[in-house]
């Protein structure tokens, strides 16, 4: 499934606004930070970028109240570090299953630097315009600029930053999907063979689909909502009409964000931990393949030395001391027998689950954030009635050890 739909169009044009053609007016005083602002909005349209930060930054200092100042120095930042942004926006709308996930690694880093320096200044542009609005006493902006004027292209830099940080703080290679099941997948492989090797690669790699999770979160629940409710022409990204901004929010999008959202927390690597709610620990081996019938591939998967096999050579296939399917034996034969199906052995009548059953999904994610063995939201019944599987392998005594190290 391609989200070419998150993109605004090809009527996207980058820095059109009239922001950047103020008057000539010799008239302003050289001491005060409008003048400031002047010489930066000047510098960049001479493509000066460093120079127009700089006395951007100088304006700000003078006057923290000044709009355009903050948008200003956004700007420059995004066109100092990113080169040319167009670039940047042919990969946003690249027919991928998500963008900016087939870049190299230099470009990752080229892109997250501008991106990051880009939304340091319109965040807190944000937050001072937002603050202003709701109490005018306040006065921490003057609202030349206002959220309205930018806000899709908030959305858009945020999106980027989104996945560029993932991408960022990961050195291997590494790509996410949406398959035509609308289930998400991951490319792990190079990954998945460093972390055998170095813990640290595994920590680093767990953290940062915690981060990926909280900034998917924050996305579609606060930002794109924010921007849908703003639409106007835009600051940064200018666009012809408001049914292209308006695509930022389609149902498909929508629809594929919740998906997202709700599984991304599953993918983690040899942790110890049910991460998916559905009572097995580290079940998933990486083959490619949905190794217990739940809908999700390579999802909580476990980190054991390699099996070769006479036609390939599969991860997770081996001896760890981890009790997968919480029976009360240890790396028993059905935690490692595959099937003719890829599934393992102890999964063999466990019900195939349909990622488009919503309800399960919604389930399974209250499940794994039910962590508080003081405030227990889904008792051991209700979890064997309404999910089964591994769950039913648990007694009382298990039970609470789910919630370690929670």
């Amino acid at each position: 499934m391609k989200f070419a739909y998150l993109g605004l169009g090809a009527a996207l044009l980058l820095f059109g606004c009239n922001l950047f053609d103020p008057s000539d007016d010799v008239s302003v005083d050289t001491s005060d930070a409008s003048m400031m602002t002047y010489e930066g909005q000047n510098c960049f349209r001479n493509s000066e970028y460093a120079n127009a930060a700089n006395f951007f930054k100088q304006a700000i200092q003078k006057d923290s109240t000044l709009s355009e100042a903050w948008l200003g120095l956004s700007k420059a930042n995004l066109y100092l570090y990113a080169g040319n942004p167009y670039n940047l926006i042919h990969e946003l709308y690249a027919d991928t299953d998500i963008p900016l996930m087939n870049l190299d690694s230099s470009e990752v880093a080229k892109y997250f630097k501008a991106v990051n320096s880009s939304l340091i200044p319109l965040r807190e542009l944000i937050r001072r315009d937002t603050l202003t609005e709701q109490d005018p006493s306040l006065k921490l902006s003057d609202r030349s600029v206002t959220y309205s004027n930018f806000s899709a292209s908030h959305a858009i830099l945020e999106f980027a930053y989104t996945i560029l940080r993932f991408r960022y703080t990961n050195s291997s290679f590494i790509k996410i999907s949406i398959n035509e099941d609308r289930s998400l997948s991951f490319d792990l492989q190079s990954l998945y063979d460093q972390a055998l090797l170095d813990p640290a690669v595994l920590a680093q790699f767990n953290a940062s689909v915690d981060s990926l999770k909280g900034d998917l979160t924050q996305l579609f629940d606060a930002v794109l909502p924010a921007a849908s409710s703003s639409l106007s022409n835009s600051d940064l990204f200018e666009i012809d009409d408001s049914t292209g901004k308006a695509q930022i929010l389609g149902d498909d999008l929508q629809s594929d964000a919740e998906t997202v959202e709700k599984s991304v927390s599953f993918y983690k690597l040899g942790d110890g931990i049910d991460n998916d709610g559905d009572g097995c620990v580290d079940e998933e081996i990486l083959d490619g393949y949905d190794n217990d019938g739940d809908g999700y591939v390579d999802e909580d998967l476990r980190l054991v030395p390699l099996e070769v096999t006479d036609t390939e050579t599969i991860v997770g296939v081996g001896v760890d001391s981890l009790d997968h399917d919480m029976n009360g034996l240890k790396e028993d034969k059905g935690e490692r027998i595959l099937l003719s199906n890829n599934r393992f052995y102890f999964a063999k009548d466990f019900e195939q689950l349909d990622l488009d059953d919503t309800s399960m999904v919604n389930l399974r994610h209250a499940i794994s954030l039910d962590t508080d063995s003081t405030h227990i939201q889904y008792p051991l019944k209700t979890r064997q009635l309404r999910i089964g599987r591994c769950w039913n392998n648990y007694t009382q005594e298990t039970f609470k050890e789910w919630f370690r190290n929670r």
